[in-house]
């Protein structure tokens, strides 16, 4: 069961959340207009920066966080919808996180996902109007990280009289920046960085964007995306770009000279991300070593899982034999321009020429005018793995650009076509791409499918995945303890409630919460009802993959779910499995007391065995599983692999009284309140006993850790403990323990514990003797009792269940 909320872990956030509301330390936001400092009735997001710097409250804010020890830890700003338009940059002068209202939805499932929450466009709006740049963090090279923020239409403009002030349309900075579920839309700058410009004077700073679409950004130089600062203090400057599961899209104009535009010390990594429809008169990636832009040696460009096509440039990317370049699983094709070109010797990247260039499982075109010039590679060097795309048409491998929407988290992407041939971009056998893909979904290379070996999924060459449907094999499956498996349901279903019950919880998070709240109760409920000795419980729909279709325009999922899937199985038998598809085979035996059976209700497959046997340690216990979709027939078929297993019994604390007036003798059964329940149900097991007996059929389950000086036990049956313990005597029936000393004012305790029919022992449990009598020396005790704070001591413990006389 895929939880909307992980219920264990709720209950505290939220029973805290009362508490926090007056500790609450976030600046919020409240009015869009740019005030700075004039009304003191409202606070403005350039109020809210200054606050946060100053550590006290400025205009209209609320003071932020001013406990920090080493002034690093950043202050929270959080912005409500709409759109707020900036006259002038605004300055960071401290660190801080800036939140835009909540995109995600929680009273709706994602169309991706069919989970809770659904990702919705953007609510909040930061616009500059094209007056001026939006962030600047240079003097103060403080950290900023944007969350859930549409970035738009800043522009630096170039001032002879000001160092660098045309570069950074949108952000100019000198700090860490994270740039998350955000955009960068429509800015521009006078000289370099459109969207974003980097320096990094004091060490390295590190650019990322993640979940994050940048548009429509320009720069009339150099690196209408991203551009950077080569040296500083009289050397070349760190910075690191991370780019993952964004779009990059429709950035540039013919008459700059980049996208993307390195130089200095850098290393970046592009990952799952659509880098496309941008135009330039020069490169998209620009990572060449030049006189006045120098490049270190021990830069680097990762590229792993992109969709790199339909841009307009000289080349895509330009590179030379400085710095190291690691091409795997991209389209880096369809391109207007070259897609890959060598700066150096004649364009000729000949063997001689030293490039560190390593590629694998990409699909280029590697002749015409996307020709994708790859260096050339010495005999002893394996041919890589790639797919050449010099004669197959692009829209019979990809889609068409599929706009921002809802069902690709308002990124655009385009979707491979599965043509079941050699050439398209699915399935290419590689096991080597990103986990997940650009939407966040995963990708779930190398699923054990030994029936159906054929519907195995691999990688997929690009930024996005086809799901297709797969019941994924499940392996070393062991029964737990029934009774645990009930108060985990139940603690649940108690935190849930809760979290219903408390005002605290957001509103729109309720649906989500009486969903998963039914979902435990039903689980609950019919897990009872169809309760077996030793059961295993398998979902089968959270062991396989869903099925998407793409239809030419639209991306559907099926969810998985009994009501659009038939569930049936088949017992194979004990012992191991050999082969797959059609070979494979059971080396072992059939065995009719193992069953699996789909249960409706209770929506789980249930493996389990009428005789009650633990399995062998050399064999393991199959069934197989399939689902059907009811509208398609399209189906698949996955393996259940098991082994049942022995749950230990459970003991209990006993507590007895014992009185002069009967001579501090007493006769009991711990086992009144000890079962083997934890197995599930002994009805179901061919009347499987709960506790040991021994060979003559003696019932004698319970082992007296050790008995109290000046206490003798006497037992209905009695005998040698099983296993590892036949050196010690086990008792049954009723056990009579008396006091030697019928004068004795102390209580009296021991340890025990009890054996299963399959003589496991139990967790140590203790019996107390609580002497009546009054005690006139509390202040010292021996024989093996104790005084009256060990009682106290005995009383507090949790495990007391039952109070006898």
């Amino acid at each position: 069961m895929q939880n909307y909320k992980k219920g264990i872990l709720a209950l505290a956030v939220v029973s805290a959340m009362s508490l926090m509301a007056a500790e609450d330390k976030t600046i919020r936001v409240t009015t869009l207009v740019d005030e700075d400092g004039e009304n003191a009735s409202a606070c403005s997001l350039r109020e809210a920066i200054k606050t946060a710097k100053l550590d006290k409250s400025y205009g209209g804010c609320n003071v932020g966080r001013t406990l920090r020890l080493d002034g690093s830890a950043p202050d929270q700003i959080q912005l409500k919808a709409g759109t707020y338009k900036i006259d002038r940059e605004l300055v960071v002068e401290s660190a801080i996180n800036i939140y835009g209202e909540s995109a995600f939805n929680y009273t709706e499932r994602s169309p991706i996902t069919l989970l809770y929450p659904k990702k919705e466009a953007l609510k909040t709006v930061i616009d500059a109007q094209g007056k001026s740049r939006i962030f600047n963090t240079v003097e103060s090279q403080a950290a900023l990280n944007v969350y859930q923020i549409s970035i738009r239409n800043g522009r630096a403009v170039k001032n002879s009289n000001v160092v660098n002030s045309g570069n950074g349309g949108a952000l100019y900075v000198a700090g860490p920046l994270g740039i998350y579920s955000s955009e960068i839309i429509g800015s521009s700058a006078d000289v370099n960085g459109g969207a974003i410009y980097a320096i990094s004077q004091n060490g390295q700073k590190t650019v990322t964007i993640n979940d994050s679409r940048i548009e429509k950004n320009k720069a009339q130089q150099f690196g209408s995306v991203f551009a950077m600062e080569c040296s500083a203090n009289l050397a070349n400057t760190e910075l690191g770009l991370q780019v993952s599961n964004s779009s990059l899209i429709r950035n540039g104009a013919l008459s700059d000279q980049s996208i993307f535009d390195f130089c200095g010390y850098a290393t970046s990594s592009f990952l799952n991300s659509t880098i496309a429809q941008n135009q330039t008169g020069g490169y998209v990636f620009n990572f060449v070593n030049r006189a006045d832009k120098p490049l270190h040696s021990s830069s680097n460009l990762s590229l792993s899982s992109n969709t790199i096509v339909e841009n307009t440039a000289k080349s895509v990317l330009f590179y030379d034999n400085v710095g190291a370049k690691l091409l795997s699983y991209n389209v880096l094709a369809y391109n207007a321009g070259k897609s890959c070109e060598y700066a150096l010797n004649g364009g000729n990247p000949s063997l001689n020429q030293n490039i560190l260039f390593a590629h694998v499982q990409n699909a280029f075109e590697l002749t015409g005018k996307s020709q994708c010039v790859l260096p050339e590679r010495s005999s002893e060097q394996t041919a890589t793995q790639l797919i050449d795309l010099s004669a197959v048409s692009m829209s019979s491998v990809l889609s068409k650009f599929l706009e921002p929407a809802v069902d690709n988290r308002y990124l655009g992407i385009y979707y491979p076509r599965d043509n079941k041939t050699a050439n398209d971009l699915v399935d290419v056998k590689g096991e080597g791409c990103e986990a997940t893909d650009q939407r966040g979904i995963s990708r779930d290379v190398g699923m054990s499918l030994r029936l159906n070996p054929d519907q195995a999924n691999s990688c997929e060459i690009g930024a996005v995945e086809i799901r297709n449907l797969m019941a994924g094999d499940v392996e070393d499956l062991k029964n737990s303890s029934h009774i645990e498996l009930m108060d985990f349901y139940q603690s649940n279903i108690d935190e849930l409630e809760a979290l219903i019950e408390d005002q605290n919880t957001p509103k729109e998070e309720l649906a989500g919460l009486k969903e998963e709240l039914k979902e435990y109760q039903d689980l609950k409920s019919y897990t009872e009802k169809f309760r077996k000795y030793r059961a295993i419980y398998i979902d089968p729909f959270k062991q396989s993959t869903l099925q998407e279709a793409f239809d030419g325009s639209n991306i559907k999922v099926t969810a998985l779910n009994a009501s659009n899937y038939n569930v049936s199985t088949k017992v194979l038998g004990v012992g191991a499995l050999a082969g797959e598809g059609n070979s494979l085979k059971l080396d072992g035996y059939e065995d009719p007391a193992l069953k699996c059976e789909w249960k409706t209700g209770l929506n789980r497959i249930m493996m389990y065995r009428t005789d009650g046997k633990v399995t062998s340690a050399t064999d393991q216990e199959f069934c197989t599983y399939t689902l059907v979709d009811k509208n398609t027939n399209a189906k698949s078929s996955g393996v259940l692999a098991a082994s049942f297993v022995n749950i230990a019994p459970i003991a209990k604390n006993d507590f007895y009284k014992i009185s002069p007036d009967s001579g501090l003798t007493i006769t009991v059964n711990p086992l009144e309140n000890d079962s083997d329940e934890g197995d599930g149900d002994r009805s179901t097991a061919q009347g499987k006993p709960a506790f040991y007996k021994d060979k003559d059929g003696k019932e004698i389950p319970i082992r007296i850790v050790s008995l109290p000086s000046g206490v003798t036990l006497k037992a209905e049956r009695e005998g040698p403990c099983p296993g590892d313990y036949q050196r010690e005597t086990c008792y049954g029936g009723k056990l009579t323990f008396s006091v030697n000393n019928n004068l004795s004012q102390f209580s009296y305790s021991m340890d025990y514990n009890v054996f299963d029919a399959d003589e496991m022992m139990s967790n140590t449990a203790t019996i107390v003797l609580e002497n009546t009598a009054k005690n006139t020396n509390t202040s010292s005790s021996g024989g093996g009792s104790f005084g009256i704070w060990g009682l106290f001591g005995l009383l507090g413990l949790a495990g007391y269940r039952r109070f006898k006389n």
